[in-house]
């Protein structure tokens, strides 16, 4: 697991404050905090954590390789309160100690503004997106970065909002999940009218025997002290059902 070693800033775009930091592998990270506001403690970084780890498993090269485990301890917590950071970050790092997630930070890159032109890049995002029931790209937050050294390079970030914003966690922990088991599994989330690019009507072919085993893998490798750890059969079971769902793309 890495360590932070030295804490930059606060990054300038979401309502999570994640912060940029050097890590002790020498590279640059963008931290994601177990608590950030947004949603109960490890729900964000859960979504994250199975988004990347999918990614990486298919062989997607959309975003920002590859997602890390780091730790947040004392000593990072002294490093953030001498450092040039917002208070929102601060206070989000003191209730985030332990594992949290490390994304590699990329330069030269600036918020989406216009339309994406890689058909390829449209249809590994919204198969991800949906198997994720994650909605949350809009005209004003895409969520997506464009690449200013290549002309059709984009990546897509941040899957905190998925798991229908959240509302999946929250049915599992409150015992609702069976009333809803059947609409997770087979709502359209990519055809949704805030969706940027619902318009698109492509998705990728999973290999349904291989994409189970794959699903089953990375929810298992939740980290243990995560409070979704308990929450993992559920979710294995309606991300397969979702990836082997047809039905969710026309």
């Amino acid at each position: 697991m890495l360590q932070i070693e030295k804490i930059l800033e606060t990054m300038p775009y979401g309502k999570t404050k994640p912060i940029k930091v050097k890590a002790d592998d020498g590279k640059v990270y963008v931290v994601k905090f177990r608590s950030d506001g947004m949603a109960r403690k490890d729900r964000s970084i859960t979504s994250e954590f199975i988004a990347y780890r999918l990614l990486e498993r298919l062989g997607w090269n959309i975003a920002p390789m590859t997602l890390e485990l780091i730790e947040i301890d004392d000593v990072a917590v002294v490093l953030a309160q001498k450092a040039n950071i917002e208070p929102e970050s601060l206070k989000f790092m003191r209730e985030s100690l332990g594992t949290n997630i490390a994304i590699p930070y990329i330069d030269n890159c600036e918020k989406l503004h216009g339309e994406v032109e890689n058909k390829q890049f449209i249809k590994h995002l919204r198969t991800i997106d949906n198997i994720l029931l994650n909605d949350d790209r809009t005209i004003d937050n895409p969520n997506i970065l464009k690449d200013q050294t290549a002309q059709r390079r984009y990546y897509a970030i941040d899957w905190g909002l998925a798991m229908d914003s959240t509302e999946v966690y929250r049915d599992i922990a409150s015992g609702e999940i069976a009333n809803r088991m059947m609409y997770f599994q087979n709502c359209n989330v990519v055809r949704r009218p805030e969706y940027l690019l619902r318009s698109h009507l492509v998705r990728d072919t999973l290999d349904p025997q291989e994409i189970e085993g794959i699903i089953y893998e990375i929810i298992e490798s939740i980290p243990p002290e995560w409070e979704t750890y308990e929450e993992r059969a559920y979710l294995a079971q309606i991300l397969t059902a979702r990836a082997l769902n047809k039905k969710i793309f026309e």
